[in-house]
């Protein structure tokens, strides 16, 4: 019995060894770093926040913005969450001896594909950029706008594979998914003609139209 247990952890330590990981992946495999990891969730919440530059639009347009916004968070959100899901990919700290034990007790060690704080970084730098365009399209203020934001996403990625969150390829599927999400939602509004939100309050109830 004590045979078989010995030859059952030799099993698993082999199979979760570092060469058991891609040769791309392996590449860039880091331990636990909790200074990186902070910042990087900093990086993420800049990048949450980049749309902010959107108030300098009309208070008429709020409502339309911020609608669809959130559309573009809750469709990232999901996308990730069903990545994570169907994958559960062990996180690339998993593989070194001085693994955040408190991460395996809280069920975020098999989380790592795609990267969650990716695909919402790229999906509010992606929002960001792509509204801003839409209302501003002659305007010499959109490179340095997309330079900023995605910098700051940019920044969240490289941040997560330092810290031993994710894998080279986590953070790669979470930009992509971000970035088609951020960009394709306001683009089937626009192509949609889905254009204009508008809120009616009552004592009795909350309405909203769109307007085409």
């Amino acid at each position: 019995m004590k045979k078989y247990s010995a030859f059952l952890v030799l099993l698993i330590a082999i199979s979760w060894s570092a060469s058991a990981v891609n040769s791309f992946d392996r590449s860039a495999m880091y331990p636990y770093s909790k200074s990186f990891d902070s910042v990087g969730t900093a990086f993420e919440i800049a990048s949450l926040l980049a749309p902010a530059i959107l108030l300098g639009e009309q208070k008429s347009e709020y409502l339309t913005i911020g609608t669809i916004y959130a559309e573009t968070m809750l469709a990232a959100y999901g996308l990730k969450e069903l990545g994570k899901l169907c994958f559960q990919r062990a996180r690339p700290f998993m593989y070194f001896t001085d693994y955040p034990q408190t991460k395996v007790d809280e069920g975020d060690a098999y989380d790592s594909f795609p990267s969650g704080h990716v695909t919402m970084a790229f999906a509010g730098a992606s929002f960001a950029c792509s509204v801003f365009a839409a209302y501003h399209p002659d305007s010499t203020w959109r490179l340095p706008v997309a330079v900023a934001t995605y910098g700051f996403a940019t920044a969240t990625a490289l941040l997560r594979v330092a810290s031993g969150n994710h894998f080279m390829s986590d953070v790669l599927a979470g930009a992509l998914i971000g970035t088609a999400v951020g960009l394709g939602i306001p683009f089937w509004h626009r192509k949609a003609g889905l254009t204009s939100f508008e809120a009616t309050v009552s004592p009795y109830a909350l309405a909203f139209r769109i307007t085409l």
